[in-house]
């Protein structure tokens, strides 16, 4: 069997049942591409059967259409990997507990330091000078 490689040609008929929004859209490509037709689909295909053997070796992903018309800062927020991290993990709260509340707002719960840090405390003495000497703000300049 020949392997394929860069600049082999590659040929294939459409199935019957190809959905006429592809058959749409593959006739106004080579309309408006004229010979760089082939090329353009070349990279879709690629793109596609691509996406096809990472979805099969990598199974736990799952691809969600975007609605339109978001703007270029929706989609660049969107991508942003805090982002996927956040939506990634809210999936995962619905998939495992998916009857129990989860709150949005929530601050995640801190640790207990097992030796927390000492704390300053002044006693009298250091307060009560530290009230003559720094917190007497009588206008002494009327």
């Amino acid at each position: 069997m020949e392997q394929f490689e860069p600049g082999k040609s590659l040929s294939f008929r459409l199935p019957s049942d190809t959905p006429s929004h592809v058959l749409k859209y593959l006739t106004e490509n080579k309309k408006n591409a004229g010979r760089k037709f082939s090329s353009n689909i070349a990279s879709i295909f690629i793109d596609a059967v691509s996406q096809k053997a990472l979805s099969i070796s990598n199974g736990n992903q799952m691809n969600v259409p975007l609605p339109k018309g978001l703007t270029s800062e929706e989609l660049e927020w969107l991508n942003h990997p805090h982002t996927k991290a956040l939506i990634s993990q809210l999936l995962y709260q619905v998939v495992k507990k998916p009857y129990s509340h989860f709150d949005l707002n929530q601050q995640p719960e801190k640790k207990k330091e097992e030796n927390p840090p000492p704390t300053f405390k002044a006693n009298a003495a250091i307060q009560n000078f530290a009230q003559k000497a720094f917190l007497d703000f009588d206008d002494d300049d009327d």
